[in-house]
């Protein structure tokens, strides 16, 4: 009889030992299910001080004959942002480890260059003919602003160090939502990270 209970227990012990992983990781693979990616994730916000160089060629025909070329230089600062698009990030949940794929970073929207900066009060200006004016004008300055907003996004599209922070970043957050979604202690999986190159 002794040997009976002894048996009993045993198999009660086994059976709710093996039980409970199946429990942590059916919970943990739920969970994990909740974490909606949808949308671009903002990681990394950074500051460009750049001068631009805007040429406005002469004007063609009899009334134009005496200008010239000009150059209009401005200086000018802006914000732009990076991310990466949550739509790619893979999540897999193999027993207790979680497998999670982070796509390239990119940058996000348009950049936020200052406006004020482009003001003809802080042009430098090449000299202008004295006899047939080319003047610079608002569509110029206008021209100019929508240069500096291009070649300010080109700039950071290309910078290899802040796409790699912004790529770094993301995985903080995505882990903070791990760690929140998964309904478990920390000790009880692994997190193994793989970055798009």
């Amino acid at each position: 009889m002794k040997k009976m209970k002894l048996l009993f227990l045993v198999l009660t012990f086994m059976v709710c030992f093996t039980g409970c992983g199946k429990v942590k990781t059916t919970v943990l693979s739920d969970n994990i299910k909740k974490i909606e990616l949808t949308g671009n994730l903002v990681t990394y916000q950074a500051y460009f001080h750049n001068v631009i160089e805007y040429d406005k060629e002469a004007g063609s025909g009899v009334s134009h004959l005496f200008e010239k070329d000009r150059k209009l230089f401005a200086e000018y600062t802006g914000t732009i942002k990076y991310g990466i698009n949550l739509s790619k990030v893979k999540i897999d949940v193999d027993g207790n480890d979680i497998n999670v794929f982070i796509p390239k970073a990119m940058v996000i929207g348009d950049p936020n260059v200052d406006r004020d900066d482009f003001v003809s009060d802080n042009f430098i200006e090449s000299k202008d003919s004295v006899l047939n004016r080319n003047k610079i004008t608002a569509d110029d300055s206008n021209a100019a602003f929508e240069a500096a907003q291009k070649e300010m996004k080109e700039s950071a599209s290309q910078d290899e160090e802040l796409l790699s922070l912004a790529q770094k970043r993301a995985k903080v957050i995505i882990e903070e939502n791990i760690k929140q979604f998964s309904g478990l202690s920390e000790n009880s999986y692994t997190i193994n990270w793989e970055y798009e190159q």
